[in-house]
């Protein structure tokens, strides 16, 4: 029979709670300090840090040009504006993503138009993409989920058919590949975030990466208040711009994690198959990893068992109180926010509005240890074992 849970009153199975590492080491510290002793901390155009550190991540996806912004979602506005989205458009996007990925297109006083999700690997529906395409539609915003790289070759056919960009949204997916290439390098525009969680992070920040110098030259105006041509003493504008400038310190963090990105997600991907290692019995059902992607599990992404699918959030708050910790990222799709509560019903969605409600994520970070991923699955079996014990 199970012990008594923590919840319940029960001893938790981890006294003191475990603290998730810190992504940042001496090489990054030492970095902002060189930034810190020149005094030079932001510069409008650009500074030094920003420019190598653009240069450095276009390098890294054999891409031309990247522009720095202040977010994955002041990336996302930066690539929607680029595009010329506008009132009347609509633009495809997950029914299971973060709000930004939908929000920016309502900046811009567009629609968006939530797509299914497929029950396996959780990321955009083939299938209910093309059904939902009209004479509005202008482009596809696909999120490569969780780290979670979608089938975006088939997605590049159904664009061609019909004329549409195609915006990679994958702040959750840096150093993902497809098929042995770089998510961010196959449609017309990438975005990225730097935030603190992310596989890469300084802490806040974000990147437009894309191939087209146009695109390039109006982004890098988006991001820069609308000035012409980077003109700083000019001062004249074409378009309706934005302070979305990255600072010198988190460009300085970002050069430094981008060197150990290929290792920092290496890592991820061992800590997510010990996850999936001790749990294996558990019935749980996990994102699907084929043989085409290179997933880096900016989480490790899992489904409770259907009979289970209404006690989720139960089940995590249950697995917290035993002194570890997971997460629910996202606990619903976006039609069922209160945003975007006019923009569809549960019916139109049945796999993001199923999946919803058993989905949980854990915690893969690459400094955690082998008693942390031991002590959180041991958390997780006594929880299941407890729900199974008493169904």
């Amino acid at each position: 029979m199970t012990s008594k849970l923590a919840i319940l009153g029960g001893k938790p199975i981890s006294v003191k709670k475990i603290a998730k590492p810190s992504p940042i080491g001496k090489p990054e510290i030492n970095a902002i300090m060189r930034v810190l002793n020149k005094g030079v901390l932001s510069k409008a155009g650009r500074g030094e840090n920003v420019k190598t550190f653009e240069n450095k991540f276009a390098q890294f996806h054999n891409l031309k040009y990247a522009v720095t912004t202040t977010s994955g979602t002041t990336a996302l506005h930066t690539a929607i504006c680029a595009l010329n989205i506008k009132k009347g458009d609509e633009v495809l996007v997950p029914d299971l993503t973060f709000v930004s990925s939908a929000s920016v297109i309502l900046q811009q006083q567009a629609t968006p138009i939530f797509v299914d999700i497929n029950p396996v690997t959780f990321c955009i529906d083939i299938t209910d993409l093309e059904k939902k395409i009209t004479e509005k539609t202008k482009a596809i915003i696909v999120v490569h989920l969780y780290g979670h790289p979608v089938e975006i070759n088939t997605i590049i056919k159904i664009a061609k058919k019909h004329n549409l960009k195609i915006i990679e949204d994958c702040a959750q997916s840096h150093g993902a590949k497809y098929e042995g290439r770089y998510v961010g390098t196959f449609g017309d525009i990438a975005c990225f975030s730097f935030y603190q969680t992310k596989n890469l992070t300084c802490g806040e920040g974000g990147m437009v990466l894309m191939n087209n110098e146009e695109l390039y030259k109006s982004c890098a105006s988006i991001v820069d208040h609308g000035l012409i041509d980077g003109n700083l003493h000019g001062y004249d504008y074409d378009r309706l711009g934005y302070n979305y400038h990255m600072t010198e310190m988190q460009a300085a963090v970002g050069i430094e994690q981008l060197k150990k990105l290929k290792k920092m997600n290496k890592q991820r991907a061992v800590n997510a198959n010990k996850y999936k290692k001790i749990l294996k019995d558990t019935g749980l059902i996990f994102q699907d990893d084929n043989k085409n992607i290179d997933h880096v599990y900016y989480a490790l992404t899992a489904l409770l068992p259907e009979k289970l699918k209404n006690k989720r959030d139960w089940f995590v708050d249950a697995v917290r109180a035993e002194g570890v910790e997971i997460n629910k990222i996202y606990p619903k799709p976006l039609h069922e926010t209160k945003l975007f509560s006019s923009f569809g019903k549960k019916s139109q969605y049945p796999n993001a509005s199923s999946v919803t409600t058993k989905l949980f994520n854990f915690y893969t970070n690459p400094g955690i240890t082998d008693k942390y991923i031991k002590l959180t699955c041991e958390a997780v079996k006594k929880v299941l074992n407890y729900l199974n014990e008493k169904k």
